[in-house]
């Protein structure tokens, strides 16, 4: 591989990482690099890339690794020894490498707390070489390019050319341009956080910036919607209010799921637009990754909703970010499932000792052959390579009891060395076996939000068919002549429905009355049926609606922003709680919080503020 052909060196700014792989040779230098990795303000990536004890190369190719990343990272060979153990002292637990194994440190210091986002790329033999260089190039480009590193500016000698995808290997793309030479697209340098298939189909026309060193083409300053406004334009161009689109999850936390719409713009859903099961908890609904399908409720800003999306409908294809490249995001089912083969067991390394995986203390190892060898006096040296036989008769017995101690020593490495290989070979397993529970839980969690979908569609038209023929939510016929009796049983009905059993002694109804004008309001007002008011005042009773995202309660104020808020007389404050949202004619729920309890007060458009 060339060196990278897009590039940027801010002027006056620190100058650009060693041309060469560095090796690192004492103790004091290894030293030195983990305080500089750990030093804010670092500029550049680096890849350190180990040895494995009792090899003069790594397994790994650091060469081929610099002349990918070039002037974009730092390449550093380190050898496992005292030289490693030093290194690790410093670094903090699980950050640290050795052994074979390779691994980037990224500008951004993320990984010092969450060592997952400077992944560990192992190598058992010499057979893995490709597979941790390829590694290795990627991680480091992709921290280039989060760092800011990576700009679509071409340097002078490259060039505009065209061509045809003729298909996508892994992280790489291969494209035979116009005059049938052969060029490489790297998923690396297009944009982070999205795979190259979601960018480029095989046939796809593309045209970038070609640089004849590497063969690298350039297509980043060909992507669309990879910002705020380009995205918004882009969805308010493509979609209408309705449409049922495709999302995927950046973020889950147990009362709001965080999509993307497009790589540019995301959009965060609250429980009570999911699911109306309080019980239900996001975070063991959604995955991070996944594709999911919801409705556009409003377009600016976008808004979603996933509690009312029917399997048969049809979905809005995503959009494409390189022209006439494929739909970005493709619905669960017509993605190819992920598939883990574990790893045949490794063959056994030569005698290692990994450095601990603690901070700052070492403690004490067993001797190595060489450390026996140092204890001998210099006289015996050329003594222990002969028969003992032959050996002086005073050196003879401490000749033995050293081989006996060399010999014991080598077995024990050996054993150690077996069990390290049937751990690799275990750790595969467990690798393969996560992948697919992951991929079961994602199937579950899939299967449980379409039940929870029919059951909410079924309460809906439940409630449509009610509304229609006059009759209230519980499906019963009025049961009282009184309204305001009928209301409160509405309510107690709703309560003991929604409420399970064993919550209900910790989720009472508060006490509460029913304002001069509530009931009038809600038999006035159109636009919102009688059950969704009756479900809202049981939230606010309950005191449920204090953590739902999508209801906004605040108190009521007497003027503009920054002015008092209502109080009467008698201490009670006016409070406002979303029946609906994202519109002018949204219906609000008014309500006082008195001593003793809760008063209704009305039902209103969203623009009355009146108490």
């Amino acid at each position: 591989m060339g060196q990278v052909p897009i590039r940027e060196v801010a002027v006056g700014a620190a100058p650009p990482p060693a041309a060469a792989v560095q090796r690192i040779t004492s103790a004091a230098e290894a030293s030195e690099l983990a305080h500089r990795l750990l030093t804010p303000g670092r500029r550049w990536p680096v890849a350190v890339l180990t040895l494995p004890t009792g090899y003069d190369e790594p397994f790994g190719d650091p060469d081929e690794l610099k002349a990918a990343v070039g002037d974009l990272a730092e390449v550093v060979l380190m050898p496992t020894s005292d030289v490693s153990w030093a290194f690790s002292r410093v670094m903090p637990p699980m950050t640290q490498v050795y052994g074979g194994a390779g691994r980037v440190y990224s500008v951004d210091h993320g990984w010092v707390h969450d060592p997952t986002r400077s992944r560990l790329r192992f190598a058992y033999s010499r057979q893995d070489r490709r597979r941790i260089t390829e590694q290795l190039i990627s991680d480091a480009l992709q921290a280039a390019l989060s760092a800011g590193l990576v700009e679509p500016r071409a340097r002078p000698e490259a060039q505009r050319r065209s061509g045809r995808v003729q298909g996508l290997i892994g992280s790489r793309a291969l494209v035979t341009l116009d005059d049938q030479a052969v060029a490489t697209v790297w998923e690396e340098l297009t944009l982070p956080g999205v795979a190259l298939d979601q960018l480029l189909a095989k046939g796809q026309a593309v045209t970038g910036s070609y640089d004849r060193v590497s063969r690298c083409l350039d297509l980043r300053a060909a992507l669309r919607f990879v910002d705020v406004p380009s995205a918004l334009a882009a969805v308010n161009e493509a979609y209408q209010v309705g449409d049922v689109v495709l999302a995927e999850v950046v973020a889950v936390a147990d009362e709001a799921v965080t999509v993307r719409l497009l790589p540019g713009l995301t959009v965060e859903v609250g429980l009570d637009a999911v699911t109306s099961n309080w019980k239900d908890r996001l975070s063991g609904l959604f995955s991070v990754g996944e594709t999911v399908a919801g409705r556009l409720v409003t377009l600016t800003p976008p808004a979603l909703r996933f509690d009312d999306v029917d399997d048969t409908e049809q979905v809005k294809p995503a959009l494409s970010l390189l022209p006439g490249g494929p739909p970005w995001l493709r619905p669960p089912d017509q993605r190819p499932a992920p598939t883990s083969t574990p790893r045949p067991p490794a063959p056994p390394l030569p005698p290692a000792t990994p450095p601990q995986q603690v901070v700052r203390r070492v403690p004490a190892r067993q001797p190595t052959p060489l450390d026996l060898a140092r204890r001998l006096p210099s006289a015996l040296h050329p003594v222990l390579a002969r028969p003992a036989s032959t050996a002086p008769a005073g050196a003879q017995a401490q000749v033995v009891q050293l081989r006996n101690e060399l010999a014991a020593e080598q077995a024990t490495r050996k054993a150690l060395a077996n069990e390290l290989a049937d751990l690799r070979f275990r750790a595969a397993e467990l690798e393969a076996e996560l992948a697919r529970a992951v991929g079961a839980i994602e199937q579950l969690q899939t299967r449980y939000r379409g039940a929870d979908l029919a059951r909410q569609r079924l309460v809906k038209q439940l409630r449509s068919a009610q509304d229609r023929a006059g009759q209230p939510a519980t499906g019963e016929a009025m049961l009282f002549l009184d309204p305001e009796e009928q209301f409160r049983y509405e309510v107690t009905c709703e309560w003991a429905q929604r409420v399970p059993a064993a919550e209900k002694a910790g989720r009472p109804l508060a006490s509460y009355v029913l304002g001069p004008g509530f009931l009038d309001s809600l038999e006035q007002l159109e636009g919102i049926s009688r059950a969704k008011v009756v479900t809202v005042v049981v939230e606010v009773l309950t005191g449920q609606v204090q953590h739902l995202a999508g209801r906004y309660p605040h108190q009521i104020r007497t003027g503009r922003a920054g002015s008092g808020y209502v109080r009467r007389a008698d201490g009670a404050t006016c409070w406002r709680v979303a029946l609906q949202r994202e519109s002018a004619a949204a219906r609000r729920l008014h309500y006082w919080r008195t001593q003793g309890g809760y008063e209704l007060s009305r039902v209103v458009l969203h623009d009355d503020y009146r108490p």
